[in-house]
């Protein structure tokens, strides 16, 4: 299983199954079990008018304090899908929703996650950049909190 670290309020987003893609500048070849891990980076002015924005779209289904945001830690375990190359033809069919949740310009890469499963509760976890793997004693808490999946 591979991890990988996003900003609040961004992964709680993703663990709420309010997004289904991840936007990046860099694509993968990776297709398979993918942990999500929001960084310890507190939720700045922008991710706070995201939040606002969010609970504008969703009538209120998102915490409205940064508090109520998880940091540090694994926060749901997703499929990741597919990568493609953003072009205008996949950008025009995203929802409001999905365009205001991510960075949606062409040339970047949409990673698409499926099946997310939030957990029950969030695991203490040290991120790092890029996509990488989930150390084995915590592969090991998320295999059994998943039931093997």
């Amino acid at each position: 299983m591979k991890i990988i670290t996003i900003w609040q309020p961004w992964a709680t987003f993703i663990a709420l199954n309010l997004k289904q893609f991840e936007t990046r500048s860099w694509g993968t070849r990776y297709r398979g079990k993918l942990a999500i891990h929001a960084a310890k980076r507190p939720i700045d002015i922008d991710g706070q008018a995201i939040v606002s924005q969010v609970n504008n779209l969703t009538d209120g289904k998102v915490p409205p304090k940064p508090c109520d945001y998880p940091l540090g830690c694994i926060v749901a375990i997703a499929d990741l899908v597919d990568c493609p190359q953003m072009d205008s033809r996949l950008i025009s069919r995203q929802t409001e929703l999905e365009l205001a949740v991510g960075c949606w310009q062409p040339g970047r890469f949409a990673w698409q996650i499926g099946n997310i499963v939030a957990l029950p509760e969030p695991i203490p976890y040290r991120g790092s950049q890029g996509l990488r793997d989930v150390r084995p004693e915590t592969l090991k808490i998320l295999t059994e909190l998943t039931n093997g999946e």
